[in-house]
């Protein structure tokens, strides 16, 4: 894997560029394993696509469900989105990315409407130390020699890393480049990108795969504040292949969500 490159670098660099109604994933997008797209970069474009579908400011991506069922090449990405249901405090949004007709990424959005509730809210913390003071880490480690992609572009402070002899692993992330060029990313995308991560950040375990996720699932009660996320992450497997990666989600305020991943021992060839 090649060394982390420098971020004024990246900073001029996206997940994607634009051709008209299509999206050209970058080598920024790109996974571990192959001329392929990573799964953070498709979650992010999802989200985009969900909150855009959305006209009152009111509703709120509550959860957001991506299916990873195929590979997906980089190359460029038609998307389109379906109001499945559209009621007065739930509203279901359906995704698709094709490529050249064919489909390559499922999701659904469920989308509430944000109201006021009775009572006092909620003062969770953070258990962990924030972002400021730690060092900076990767996401893998260089020594595997994996393709330099996405994996690389994401700045990673550890708390605990997947060598730790806990449960449970703790880092806070964050994406340093745009999905799109001359467009914000907002919270939810960033997010969406982050969250696809929980399975390669999770502790090591006696069980080695490599490990890679056929979906991830994102649950938010309230948009993350801020470029940090922090992630609790674990992962259980079976010696069948097949396990699940879960997180829980921070941003430096508090508590925002949750996340979880189907995971499967991964073959090259």
């Amino acid at each position: 894997m090649c060394a982390v490159r420098d971020e004024t670098t990246l900073f001029h660099r996206e997940g994607f560029h634009r051709d008209e109604e299509l999206f050209l994933p970058t080598e920024a997008a790109g996974n571990p394993w192959g001329e392929l797209t990573g799964g953070g970069p498709i979650a992010g474009l999802v989200a985009r696509a969900a909150e855009l579908s959305l006209d009152e400011p009111d509703l709120f991506v509550a959860r957001l469900t991506v299916d990873l069922h195929r590979p997906v090449p980089r190359r460029p990405l038609a998307v389109a989105t379906r109001t499945a249901r559209a009621g007065k405090r739930l509203r279901i949004v359906e995704i698709t990315l094709t490529q050249e007709g064919t489909e390559v990424t499922r999701a659904t959005a469920h989308v509430l409407r944000r109201g006021e509730a009775d009572g006092e809210p909620g003062t969770g913390g953070v258990p962990f130390p924030g972002p400021r003071d730690l060092p900076e880490g990767s996401l893998l480690p260089a020594e595997l020699g994996l393709r330099w992609g996405v994996h690389d572009v994401v700045r990673v402070r550890w708390v605990r890393d997947q060598l730790c002899t806990e449960d449970t692993t703790q880092a806070w992330m964050r994406m340093p480049l745009e999905l799109l060029p001359d467009e914000r990313t907002s919270a939810l995308s960033r997010t969406a990108i982050l969250v696809d991560c929980i399975n390669a950040g999770s502790p090591a375990g006696t069980l080695f795969g490599p490990f890679i996720n056929s979906d991830l699932t994102l649950y938010l009660h309230r948009a993350p504040a801020g470029e940090w996320l922090g992630l609790e992450m674990a992962r259980d497997v079976e010696s069948s292949g097949l396990g699940v990666a879960r997180a829980r989600l921070f941003d430096e305020l508090g508590p925002v969500g949750t996340a979880q991943e189907a995971v499967l021992v991964h073959r090259l060839g």
